[in-house]
């Protein structure tokens, strides 16, 4: 198969070149990216020596654009991405957050495809694309999918958007045992939104409306999400930036409301009402070539797993909600490992997002040179509400940043990062409880890093 898509490829490249009386502009971007991971601690949490392990992965993407105004058409192949050298089957996923599409060998997958065109004053965009909705600091919606977007300029300063996707499209004939009729297991995405930037001014904000349909899971008392019923949910999300030099802020606030039904699958039927909301901070300031800033966020979480109220907060859509290099690193924009979630209560919601987290840090960044800038980030973490018997206290992680411009086009990111784990994510002292006992440990986690990437 692999060599059937290189050689449809090579195909299309000679075309492209060899007629030049298609009048379409063709034009190419590539990544490469090599990664080294060197972990310590990473899963025993017991400094003996006994959990220490090493890797190194590739990954290569190639985007193709093909012009023909006004349509643009779009793809994205990517090889390797999550296959460590020397495995023979796919990796330890407890020890990376693999990038979509989920591919394990150095088979060639389509990451993108995509037209766009403008119909009257609408810019439409439809396809599998990469969206960012930038919202929350990342952790609203930061992922791939099927979708159609729809923009629209008002005037210079203020930009409309709406959006429809279909993460999930599947139906079952199964017949529940209460006898309910077959599920239809879609889920669909709806959003619109604004930007207002005025010309000349010292800010920007924005605000979105999401709606999200799941005819597949619902959820539990305990969180858990469970196939054979449905939910639907709406997000309010807001941002804005301040600047005042040299001072800049951000701000973002997320409101969650739902409902969530078993669907008769269950006696009794488990019917739960979804709230949650969430906040990000970041406020920083540039003295010269150095930045110093505090950054924070705060996720609703849940304490009753026996009431009808679920209140962790969770996103709209796959987000990737990437603020430190060992704790917050999952999904789409995931470059680094992500330890496990040891004893945290996250409920329905992820490490994606702010789901029942409440934390904060301080950084530093120095450009030293045009080509090295050095970073350090101190972060405290603690759960928003820890369930009765267990601590809220996660832990703290330090990380040291180096980023590097070899060349015009290479460049080098390295770190290294330290995470202490508290008891609320190691569950030493929590004694008494399922899956926690005085004998847990939570000894310091260590991860060394690099990173080489070519853009051309």
């Amino acid at each position: 198969m692999k060599k059937i898509l290189l050689a449809v490829f090579a195909l299309v490249l000679t075309a492209v070149w060899a007629a030049p009386s298609f009048a379409v502009d063709a034009s190419f971007g590539a990544q490469y990216r090599v990664r080294a991971f060197y972990l310590d601690n990473w899963d025993d949490r017991d400094d003996d020596a006994m959990d220490q392990k090493s890797y190194v992965d590739n990954r290569f993407r190639l985007g193709i654009t093909l012009k023909e105004a006004p349509v643009t058409g779009y793809v994205q192949l990517q090889i390797g991405g999550n296959k460590w050298w020397g495995a023979a089957s796919a990796p330890d996923t407890s020890t990376t957050t693999a990038n979509t599409p989920t591919d394990t060998s150095m088979s060639v997958v389509a990451r993108q495809g995509w037209l766009e065109f403008p119909v009257g004053p609408l810019g439409v965009k439809l396809g599998r694309t990469y969206s960012s909705s930038g919202f929350l600091g990342g952790g609203i919606a930061e992922n791939i999918s099927d979708r159609i977007h729809l923009s629209y300029k008002a005037s210079n300063d203020l930009n409309l958007s709406a959006t429809f996707a279909k993460p999930r499209e599947s139906s079952t004939g199964a017949v529940g045992t209460t006898g309910t009729v077959a599920n239809d297991n879609d889920k669909e995405s709806y959003n619109i939104g604004f930007r207002y930037k005025p010309q000349g001014a010292a800010f920007d904000l924005g605000a979105v409306v999401y709606y999200v349909r799941d005819g597949r899971d619902y959820y539990s008392a305990s969180g858990a999400a469970t196939t054979g019923g449905s939910f639907d949910a709406f997000w309010l999300i807001a941002d804005t930036n301040l600047k005042f030099d040299p001072i800049n802020i951000y701000l973002s606030a997320a409101l969650l409301n739902g409902e969530s039904k078993s669907g008769g699958l269950v006696s009794p039927n488990v019917d739960m009402d979804l709230e949650g909301y969430a906040v990000h901070a970041d406020v920083s300031a540039k003295l010269g070539p150095a930045k110093i800033g505090v950054v924070g966020g705060l996720g609703s979480g849940d304490d009753n797993t026996a009431d009808k109220s679920l209140k962790t907060f969770f996103a709209p859509a796959a987000a990737s909600y990437i603020q430190t290099h060992m704790f917050w690193q999952a999904g789409e924009n995931a470059y680094s490992g992500a330890i496990g979630s040891g004893s945290l209560n996250t409920q329905n919601g992820s490490r994606e997002t702010l789901s029942n987290i409440t934390w904060g840090a301080v950084y530093a960044d120095y450009n030293a040179t045009d080509a090295l800038s050095l970073g350090a980030k101190y972060a405290v973490l603690r759960q928003t509400d820890a369930l009765a018997g267990t601590d809220n206290k996660i832990g703290n992680e330090i990380d040291l940043t180096l980023n590097y411009k070899i060349h015009k086009y290479l460049n080098l990111l390295a770190f290294a990062a330290w995470f202490d784990p508290d008891d609320g994510y190691s569950g030493k002292d929590s004694s008494g409880l399922s899956g926690h006992a005085t004998t847990n440990k939570d000894d310091t986690m260590t991860a060394y890093y690099a990173r080489l990437q070519w853009e051309f």
